[in-house]
């Protein structure tokens, strides 16, 4: 096992990037760090901060009281963030090397993990400055155990969730409805169906039962290593959810056959759904589609028209700030194919354009259900998706043009900075702040209602001004092809 990790290491040591992102790499683990100490330092003063918020609760009670929604949140970070470990084993497969030392080595490196390091960093802390003084030596080491014990079946659960289960509508179905079911009953029917903070109550009082989660993480572990030994092979590693894309995708040829300007737009569709690094950012947007449901829940004071208007421009928008702003870097490797071809420029741009218009039209339509906080809320989401049309497509169209970087599709955009320039720090600028540029002034004279309307009004400007946009665009393109072919091949 020591081979392949040294392997590892020098892989990653070697890697083109490895010096280029070298900065990058120091500030993300420094932050780690901050992060981490924080922390150690809010878990070690548990104590003094509940004093200080006037909380006469017990601490030890308290803490059970929220282990549920802890792990709940620990569980939904590593599915957005903790990369299942991987291993290329085409080096190995002509080397004596058995499939059992490489599972062994996945599961091993997969513990490696710094978000095993979260539940240390609080619970550790929390144990010797708040319930070892509570209920003792002995019962806070086994509480400690449990605790750790749980954060690690998470981590286990959470790489069975991503090789096995996430295609499944089943599991999500059960996952979700015992959440929901669970919240209802704990605020509402006052019942627990997952009454963790009981059982670690119970465990605590009766050490035996630790046996039980210790069962269990057993358990993870080994059907872990049974997936890893089972499925490693080159034809069993392929990426399921990208089988899953091609049955959808396959569904577009009679679409794609009306023309090449739908030709174009499905093999965006098809560049999207093929590939780790597109499935993410658009997954990402997905969750952000709630945003304003935790924005206007918090009072009528979040529901001033500029905060309903920041909320309805990112909301309507999520697609064309998640996906536009790197859409010419989704090219890397093929923008030689592409901007080589007898097709018109125009035309390229216009099927982008497109399916950014589209991106709009979807969340629109999901933006229906927040008419219950009021029609002037829908009235502000009608104008911001209008304004995203006509104006924020097209400058995200342009501002993505600024020096963009290749990125690898096959990796996952949690944690990665590929594509990452100067003008994704700057493009969001633009797009949010525009809408409130020409809201703030007609608001100011007349009402908000004027100024809602002049939103509308400036995107339809732009819809009708959309083709010599397209021509711009499209000598852009022509004239800077060279560069863009260099720059976007890795």
């Amino acid at each position: 096992m020591k081979w392949i990790l040294k392997h590892q290491w020098l892989n990653f040591r070697r890697s083109p990037a490895f010096e280029k992102d070298l900065g990058i790499k120091i500030f993300l683990i420094l932050l780690g760090l901050f992060l981490l100490m924080n922390l150690i330092f809010v878990s070690s003063n548990f104590n003094e901060l509940l004093d200080g918020f006037g909380i006469d609760t017990e601490p030890t009670i308290l803490i059970n009281q929220f282990l549920l929604y802890y792990f709940i949140s620990e569980l939904g970070l590593r599915y957005l963030m903790q990369n299942v470990p991987a291993l290329d084993i085409e080096p190995y497969l002509h080397l004596p090397i058995s499939k059992n030392l490489v599972s062994k080595f996945l599961v091993f490196r997969s513990i490696l993990s710094p978000y095993n390091l979260l539940a240390p960093s609080i619970f550790i802390g929390l144990t010797v400055s708040t319930v070892i003084p509570s209920i003792g030596l002995s019962k806070g080491l086994v509480w400690l155990l449990f605790t750790l014990s749980t954060s690690l079946i998470l981590h286990f659960f959470n790489i069975l969730i991503k090789k096995k289960l996430e295609n499944s509508n089943l599991f999500w179905t059960v996952l979700l409805s015992l959440i929901a079911i669970n919240y209802i009953g704990n605020n509402y029917l006052n019942f627990d169906l997952i009454p963790l903070g009981q059982w670690a109550s119970a465990i605590t009082n009766n050490p035996i039962l630790l046996i039980v989660p210790i069962l269990i993480l057993l358990f993870v572990i080994y059907t872990s290593y049974k997936f890893f030994l089972e499925n490693l092979y080159l034809e069993d590693l392929f990426d399921a959810k990208m089988m899953s894309g091609e049955k959808f995708t396959g569904k577009l040829r009679n679409w794609e056959s009306k023309g090449l300007l739908n030709t174009l737009i499905g093999q965006e569709l098809k560049l999207i759904l093929r590939h780790k690094r597109s499935r993410s950012s658009v997954m990402m947007a997905g969750i952000f589609l709630f945003y304003p449901l935790l924005i206007f829940s918090m009072g009528k004071e979040t529901q001033s028209e500029f905060m309903a208007i920041f909320v309805s421009i990112f909301f309507t928008g999520i697609f064309i700030i998640q996906y536009g702003q790197f859409l010419w870097s989704w090219n890397t490797n093929q923008m030689d194919f592409f901007l080589t071809q007898i097709n018109p420029y125009k035309l390229w741009v216009e099927s982008r354009y497109r399916l950014l218009v589209y991106s709009v039209i979807i969340t629109s339509i999901l933006s229906l259900p927040y008419f219950y906080y009021g029609y002037e809320i829908m009235l502000i989401m009608a104008a911001t998706a209008l304004y995203n049309v006509g104006i924020n497509s097209m400058l995200i169209m342009r501002m993505s043009l600024w020096g963009p970087k290749p990125i690898e599709l096959d990796k996952s955009s949690m944690m990665n900075y590929q594509g990452v320039g100067a003008a994704q720090f700057v493009v969001g600028i633009p797009l949010i702040l525009g809408p409130m540029i020409v809201y703030a002034p007609f608001s100011y004279i007349w009402n908000g209602q004027i100024g809602v309307l002049a939103i509308a009004v400036t995107g339809l400007i732009g819809i009708v001004l959309r083709k010599p946009f397209f021509n711009a665009i499209a000598n852009k393109l022509k004239k800077d092809k060279y560069k863009l072919i260099h720059d976007l091949t890795i």
